[in-house]
C-alpha cells in the first residue's frame, strides 16, 4: 500500500518544514509548497490525499485555495492552519469544503490527530465511492440481464399462451382453457413487475433535470389518462379533472412526469370502491403549482403510510392484496417528483380514500413548448 501523500502550502519556511519533519517520521510523503498559487500548480502535477493550508497568506488566502481544491477533486481532504482562528474563520472554510481547521500554535501530536483523521475520512470516502460505482455497475447488469434473459422468453411465452387460447393450437375443453387463463394472468403480472422495475432502475433523477422545460399541466394529464379508461369504467369510477383555466406552464419532463401521473391515477382507480371518483386538481401557490389526486378508495392505515413509497411495499389490507400489483408505482412517482424538486406525499383516512400531493415549479417561462 502507498504511503499518504500530504502537501503543505504555508508562507513560513518553519511552519512548513516543522509539518514535513512530524509526517515524514510516520511515513507519509510530504510535499511543500510556499503560496497559494505554487500548491494548487504541484496538485495539478501531482493529486496528493491531503492539504494542510494556512490561512492567512498573500495573493490568495487558505479559503480560497481550499475552494479551488474542492472543484479540482472534492475527494481531497483540506485543511486550514491558522493563527487566527475564530468561530467565524472555521464556518467560512466549512462551507467551502475544509475538513477541519488546525490552530497555531500546534503540538506535533494535535497535528498527527488531525491529519490522522483526515485521511481516515479521505480512506471511507474513497471506498463509499468504490462502492457506490460497484453497485451501479451491477444494477446496469441486471437491468441488461432481466431485460434480455427473462423478459424477452416471457414475452414468447405469453405468446404462445395467446396462440392456444385462440384454438389455433386445438380445441382445447374448457378446465384446460381455465388452467391456461389463469396461467397467462400470472405470467402478465410477472411480466408487469419486470416492466416497472425496469422503469425504476431506468430512471435518473439526473436525467430528468436535464429534460426540464416550460409544460402543459393539462397535457401531462391527459396523456396520463390514456389507457386508463378501461379500468375506469370496468369498476364504475368516475374521473374528474379540475383545473383553472390560467392555470401557468411547469416546469417539467413531460414523459416522466406522465408516467408519475398515471402510477397515481391508476391506483386511485384500482384502489377505489365500484361506482367511486377520482378527483384531479390543480392551482397555483406562489412560484408553484399544487397538484393532487384524491379518490374515495379503502384508504391506508396511519401505521402503513411511512411505508407506501419503499419499492415493491403492498398494504397489509386485505382489499389491497386483492388487487394486483408491483409495489413500485408509488416508489416510481416519488422518484420523479423528486427529481422535479419536490415530495409526493399522502393522506388518508381508512375507508374513506386518500390524497396523494406534490407541488411543481412555475416554468422560467410564460408560454409551454408546443
Amino acid at each position: 500500500m502507498d504511503p499518504p501523500k500530504i502537501l503543505v502550502i504555508d508562507d513560513e519556511e518553519i511552519a512548513r518544514v516543522s509539518c514535513r519533519r512530524v509526517l515524514a517520521r510516520e511515513g507519509m510523503q510530504v510535499a511543500l509548497a510556499s503560496s497559494g498559487r505554487e500548491g494548487l500548480e504541484k496538485l495539478l502535477c501531482d493529486p496528493c490525499d491531503l492539504v494542510l493550508v494556512d490561512l492567512k497568506m498573500p495573493e490568495m488566502d487558505g479559503v480560497e485555495v481550499v475552494r479551488r481544491i474542492r472543484d479540482f477533486d472534492s475527494s481531497i481532504v483540506t485543511v486550514l492552519i491558522t493563527g487566527y482562528a475564530t468561530i467565524e474563520s472555521a464556518v467560512a472554510a466549512m462551507k467551502e469544503g475544509a475538513y477541519d481547521y488546525l490552530p497555531k500554535p500546534f503540538t506535533p501530536e494535535e497535528l498527527l490527530i488531525v491529519v490522522r483523521r483526515g485521511l481516515e475520512k479521505r480512506r471511507l470516502d474513497l471506498e463509499s465511492r468504490a462502492l457506490r460505482q460497484e453497485k451501479e455497475t451491477m444494477e446496469r447488469n441486471f437491468v441488461t440481464m432481466v431485460t434480455h434473459q427473462l423478459r424477452s422468453p416471457l414475452a414468447a411465452i405469453l405468446q404462445y399462451f395467446e396462440v392456444l387460447l385462440g384454438g389455433i393450437g386445438g380445441e382445447l375443453s374448457e378446465a384446460q382453457q381455465e388452467m391456461l387463463t389463469r396461467a397467462k394472468e400470472r405470467l402478465e403480472s410477472l411480466m408487469q413487475l419486470i416492466n416497472d422495475w425496469l422503469d425504476m432502475s431506468r430512471l435518473s433523477e439526473g436525467d430528468i433535470v436535464k429534460r426540464l422545460q416550460p409544460a402543459r399541466l393539462e397535457d401531462c394529464i391527459d396523456a396520463a389518462l390514456k389507457g386508463l379508461d378501461f379500468s375506469a369504467k370496468e369498476k364504475g369510477v368516475t374521473v374528474r379533472v379540475e383545473l383553472p383555466e390560467d392555470l401557468p406552464a411547469v416546469h417539467a419532463d413531460p414523459d416522466s412526469l406522465r408516467e408519475a401521473l398515471s402510477n397515481l391515477i391508476s391506483n386511485a382507480i384500482k384502489y377505489n370502491r365500484e361506482g367511486g371518483r377520482v378527483t384531479i386538481r390543480a392551482k397555483r401557490e406562489g412560484s408553484c403549482v399544487a397538484v393532487s389526486v384524491e379518490d374515495t378508495g379503502v384508504g391506508i392505515d396511519a401505521k402503513e403510510i411511512p411505508f407506501v413509497f419503499d419499492q415493491f411495499y403492498r398494504g397489509k389490507d386485505r382489499e389491497i392484496r386483492s388487487q394486483q400489483g408491483t409495489g413500485l408505482g408509488l416508489a416510481i412517482a416519488q422518484k420523479v417528483v423528486r427529481a422535479h424538486g419536490g415530495t409526493l406525499t399522502v393522506t388518508s383516512e381508512k375507508g374513506k380514500g386518500s390524497v396523494f400531493s406534490f407541488s411543481l415549479n412555475t416554468a422560467p417561462t410564460a408560454a409551454a413548448s408546443p
